[in-house]
């Protein structure tokens, strides 16, 4: 029996935060029953005003979660809160669900500092699945949180004997992402130093995760992942390379901010891939598309409008979950894989019609989140990542 992730968007109108929260599980507790699945992960986007509000807010979820819970004797699912406005709702939530059958194989664990986790094994291999870890301080120099983040994830990895590499989808939240504090490294470019020296305590002969590395208003540095260690002869992870874009992890130079990482001695790259495929003859397909902006080549799309950037940051994702790209990397496919889901970041309010159009115009069946938040570069008005399947 494989695993299949199914993946919702639900969205609410502005209300007090908790009564969001409630409707949000209402309409949750609907579409389970009506579905029979069952959640495994809940994300949350909403728009505190400050850390301490953050934190607040993060707790109100977890409580109003497990009471809903403990009423209805679920398990908890694993909880992530993102500081992300929501452009189109109050609040937003993307709930990632399994069915019944599949739940009953699950189990939920915590590691020594306190990080929730799930994993499940079958004839496929094994998976874990994690919730947005925290520091222990917001308030900390962004490299000293993400340091604290990545040993946090690297221990419950250890745990459960499974090596780094063995991560598929990682998604990393940086607080102000492109901010450079007077004196210090870009924050961006301090996380990517920090994961660089986490990465490096492994080998990545198959590819590194696929990822997003996006903006929040607060909440320091969080990250969360999905990781697959496969034991059947016919599965594999498989990452996918984009011809029309450079790696990026094979970035040049020119294209970071900030200075030299006194260890490896120049500026480090984001190590993701495109996209990150796990294929299986029980599960079928599932591509995790990392986070796509308007990058041919390694340089932004500049001088031109909302429009056009959508335009090219679609045209790099059908590339990418091409039939053809896919065989080129030795997946055999007879279709394309279906996009289930879009989550969509966009730099400013007004940049939300233009886009939406165009995505909802090329993808009617497609549900799609839309958040307010920084890119990675200031140059960039969209990103867009995604998930999609293709049942064997």
């Amino acid at each position: 029996m494989g695993l299949n992730v199914i993946y919702r968007i639900d969205k609410v109108w502005f209300r007090g935060f908790g009564e969001m929260v409630e409707e949000m599980l209402d309409k949750l507790e609907t579409e389970c029953r009506q579905n029979e699945i069952v959640p495994l992960r809940l994300v949350f986007f909403g728009n505190p005003d400050n850390n301490a509000q953050y934190l607040e807010h993060r707790g109100w979820v977890i409580d109003l979660v497990r009471k809903r819970c403990e009423c209805h004797g679920w398990r908890m699912p694993l909880l992530t809160y993102v500081a992300q406005r929501s452009l189109d709702s109050g609040l937003v939530m993307e709930s990632q669900c399994v069915t019944r059958q599949n739940s009953e194989h699950i189990l939920e664990k915590v590691s020594a500092e306190g990080v929730r986790y799930f994993t499940v094994e079958n004839a496929e291999g094994k998976r874990l699945f994690t919730e947005g870890i925290l520091p222990s301080s917001l308030e900390a120099p962004i490299f000293d949180q993400s340091t604290e983040v990545l040993d946090k994830l690297g221990k419950v990895l250890a745990a459960e004997q499974m090596d780094i590499n063995s991560i598929v989808r990682q998604w990393n939240y940086i607080e102000r992402i492109t901010c450079i504090p007077e004196g210090r490294n870009q924050h961006y470019q301090d996380f990517n130093d920090a994961r660089s020296h986490f990465y490096a305590r492994t080998e990545w002969k198959r590819g590194y995760p696929a990822a997003t590395g996006i903006g929040t208003s607060h909440g320091g540095i969080m990250v969360e992942v999905d990781a697959v260690v496969l034991t059947c002869r016919r599965c594999a992870a498989v990452a996918l390379d984009n011809a029309l874009q450079v790696a990026a992890h094979d970035y040049s130079q020119n294209v970071l901010i900030g200075v030299a990482d006194k260890i490896f001695r120049h500026k480090t790259t984001p190590k993701f891939e495109r996209a990150k495929a796990v294929v299986s003859p029980e599960s079928g397909l599932q591509v995790y598309i990392s986070g796509t902006a308007a990058i041919r080549g390694e340089a932004s799309l500049t001088g031109v409008g909302i429009g056009q950037q959508t335009v090219t940051t679609l045209e790099n994702i059908e590339y990418l979950i091409s039939r053809q790209n896919l065989r080129k990397h030795g997946v055999k496919v007879e279709k394309i894989p279906e996009i289930q889901i879009f989550r969509v970041y966009l730099k400013s309010e007004e940049l939300l019609e233009p886009a939406r159009t165009i995505i909802n115009s090329r993808y009617p069946n497609v549900s799609a989140l839309y958040v307010l938040t920084d890119v990675c570069r200031d140059e960039l008005l969209i990103e867009i990542e995604g998930a999609a399947f293709t049942a064997e």
